[in-house]
């Protein structure tokens, strides 16, 4: 399977702006949020936890309910790997999707806010998004 740039180690990465929105380090939405940001590949479930940044051992117990509801479908096997991916046909998977660009929508909208009160020097440098407690 070809490596995407998209796929590193969470530890390596801050939280993604749908992680931070709810605060929390649930294993199901950290599967989600990884299979979310790469909907064009199929993983393994090693590849999912590692990209996920949970171990395989947590990876199983969400994984139960994930597939069981649907939100996860097997792609492919390669060798006596099965590989997976997110199921897009889902409406729970759409909700989340639409819930995840709401977010980001709702963050890109505030950077705007932030840089429009920022002086020209300042606007020059990196702008960096500055989250507020409790959304």
């Amino acid at each position: 399977m070809a490596q995407d740039p998209a796929h590193e180690e969470r530890d390596e990465l801050e939280d993604s702006l749908f992680l931070k929105a709810f605060g929390i380090k649930s294993p199901a939405l950290r599967i989600l949020d990884f299979l979310m940001d790469n909907k064009a590949y199929d993983y393994s479930k090693t590849d999912i936890a590692k990209g996920a940044g949970i171990s395989r051992t947590t990876l199983f117990t969400a994984w139960e309910n994930l597939e069981k509801n649907g939100l996860v479908r097997e792609t492919r096997e390669v060798g006596r790997a099965k590989m997976y991916k997110l199921n897009l046909k889902s409406s729970i998977v759409k909700k989340f999707i639409e819930l995840d660009n709401a977010i980001c929508e709702h963050y890109a909208s505030q950077l705007e806010k932030q840089e429009a009160k920022l002086d020209p020097q300042e606007k020059d440098s990196e702008p960096r998004l500055v989250l507020a407690r409790g959304i």
